[in-house]
């Protein structure tokens, strides 16, 4: 009978090519957040670099700095756990459900900070 938690062929080369592409999108993710931010803070008040702007930006580039490490720390967790032939990162999903609600706070705060002299005028 299989143990719960153990793996019954360690060293698979498809779960570290799978952990590695998992990786990958996490710094995809992560990278199309940081350009955004980029993009927001240079075009993001009607063409103009504004403090409503840079500060909106900021938020999305730190935003995405913060995905880039947790992305990081995961797969290192994930390959680590890999190797010792136990797999206990994937039964928890609330890495990722959090990570998922901070991008996703840092895009309407972002957005809030953008139509804020509008909304106030």
């Amino acid at each position: 009978m299989r143990q719960a938690g153990r793996m019954s062929d360690v060293g698979n080369p498809r779960d570290y090519l799978a952990n590695e592409r998992t990786h990958l999108a996490w710094v995809r993710t992560a990278l199309t957040v940081i350009v955004l931010g980029l993009a927001i803070a240079r075009f993001g008040d009607e063409g103009t670099v504004s403090v409503g702007s840079v500060l909106a930006g900021s938020v999305l580039l730190v935003a995405g700095t913060g995905v880039v490490v947790y992305g990081s720390c995961r797969y290192r967790a994930t390959a680590r756990e890999l190797a010792d032939g136990e797999f206990a990162t994937a039964q928890s999903t609330t890495g990722p459900v959090m990570a998922a609600a901070v991008l996703t706070g840092a895009v309407l705060v972002a957005l809030i900070i953008l139509l804020l002299p509008d909304l106030v005028s």
